[in-house]
């Protein structure tokens, strides 16, 4: 049904696209726009703009959680929609979605005519569309993904300018700062925006000597979704939380085959980082021991719940079978375990702050958990430590601030001597606050100020203009 319904969609898109028929196209995308309220929550038919600042966030899907932190400014009404509706102005141009193809191909070839049109379209139907629903600037989370190109490029040449919020600023090994350097320097051309906001000074670097933008155009104001975290810290509300009838244990999910553990074949910079052109050959044996050991302890400990928390979409990847198998393989039915839950859809910073004992590997979490004065545990089974992917490691220099189990027994053991003994050093946590603020540039809680100081610049620049 819901395949039927998106073609007779398409179908209209086309031949009003190829017509130039605008008011369809405009009711179809209108009903796919959503107004996120100060309170967190959606609805369809929005707001009066009543002098505020419009923001139109492209692929809301990415933001996770950034698009309420703004919302929370009452200067601001944020509306959103997904990637798809603007992926509809693109089937009538574009072949399929390799941006960096069209970006850079030859002068008079079919590709770079294809995008011209593409662009010139969207144009002039932006025109019409912002004639009718008030919009004061666009923004998006990355730059490689051509649903969101034109619509970005388009606005911000007919005068609604397009802010980058850029999430991916995690760069914190060589061999990821490399990668990125040379797609954003060679496949993705200049920043064709007003301003980018990046989470720290290492993106700003990344993106100034990379030639994509210019340093006055980007600025650094950490992470939107830290700053509910940071004022909990900060005012140790924690420590007055209710006390839970269960002690908690969180691993904070991981798929058997990140990059973390090499990609057989990977070709980007492989003469360089030769380490990761091949997998590590025991990547499925550490998953398979982490997860048979949390299982063990589950049963061992029916006081204590055990929680697997992984990222919405990766329930629905191939990868999350690999995991389903091992729990059916075990030796421990787990539908029987009422203390063993898997939680995609749970809110991390509420599992960090109720969570005992915390395991976690490569995300941001772990730092998160870590700023959160909890203990936190690194699965470096089969001699990881040992081993070139190391370097592949967010933490991989900084694995004296967390817990580090060597086997799965070693791991069990761990686990009960951290659930007794949960306090952090005031040593430790002060290194930990230092590599936080590498990463998420404050340790204040106040990313929202400056995002909204950034964002009511350039729309004021802007309309002056």
């Amino acid at each position: 049904m819901r395949r039927t319904l998106n073609n007779i969609i398409l179908t209209i898109f086309n031949f009003c696209i190829k017509n130039r028929i605008y008011l369809p196209l405009m009711l179809l995308i209108l009903l796919n726009i959503k107004e996120k309220r100060s309170n967190g929550k959606s609805r369809r038919i929005f707001s009066k703009s009543s002098n505020r600042i419009t923001i139109l966030a492209l692929d809301s899907d990415r933001y996770r959680g950034d698009l309420e932190v703004l919302a929370k400014n009452k200067k601001f009404r944020v509306l959103y929609m997904t990637q798809r509706p603007p992926g509809w102005l693109l089937k009538p141009f574009y072949n399929d979605n390799e941006l960096k193809k069209y970006i850079n191909s030859e002068k008079g070839s079919d590709e770079e005519v294809s995008h011209s049109k593409a662009l010139n379209f969207t144009i002039d139907f932006l025109r019409y569309f912002y004639s009718f629903v008030s919009v004061d600037c666009v923004t998006t989370v990355n730059y490689r993904y051509i649903e969101d190109y034109n619509w970005a490029k388009a606005s911000n040449v007919i005068g609604v300018p397009f802010i980058m919020l850029y999430r991916e600023c995690l760069l914190s090994v060589d061999r990821m700062y490399d990668e990125v350097y040379l797609r954003t320097r060679d496949r993705f051309g200049k920043f064709h925006g007003e301003h980018i906001v990046v989470h720290n000074q290492i993106t700003k670097k990344l993106f100034n000597s990379s030639g994509y933008c210019e340093a006055k155009d980007i600025s650094v104001c950490g992470a939107l979704r830290m700053d509910e975290l940071l004022r909990t810290i900060n005012n140790n509300s924690f420590e007055k939380r209710p006390k839970h009838k269960n002690r908690k244990f969180t691993l904070f999910y991981f798929p058997h085959n990140m990059s973390i553990f090499g990609k057989n074949g990977a070709t980007t910079l492989k003469e360089k980082y030769k380490y990761h052109a091949k997998e590590w050959k025991h990547r499925d044996d550490l998953f398979t021991d982490l997860h048979n050991a949390i299982i063990e302890l589950a049963k061992s400990n029916p006081d204590i719940e055990f929680v697997i928390k992984p990222k919405l979409e990766m329930v629905n990847k191939k990868t999350w079978d690999f995991y389903e198998d091992i729990v059916e393989k075990s030796n421990i039915d787990v539908t029987r375990l009422s203390n063993y839950k898997g939680l995609p859809e749970e809110n991390v910073h509420k599992l960090i702050m109720e969570s005992d004992v915390i395991c976690a590997l490569q995300s941001s979490t772990a730092l998160e958990s870590a700023i959160a004065k909890k203990r936190v545990m690194f699965p470096l089974f089969y001699q990881f430590k040992d081993t070139p992917y190391l370097d592949n490691f967010s933490w991989g220099k900084h694995i004296h601030l967390f817990d580090i189990a060597n086997n799965k027994e070693h791991f069990k053991k761990l686990f009960y001597e951290m659930m007794d003994n949960p306090d952090v050093d005031s040593h430790t946590m002060d290194e930990r606050i230092d590599l936080f603020e590498t990463y998420f540039d404050s340790y204040d809680g106040v990313a929202l100020d400056k995002y909204s100081d950034v964002i009511e610049s350039v729309v004021s620049a802007k309309t002056e203009s």
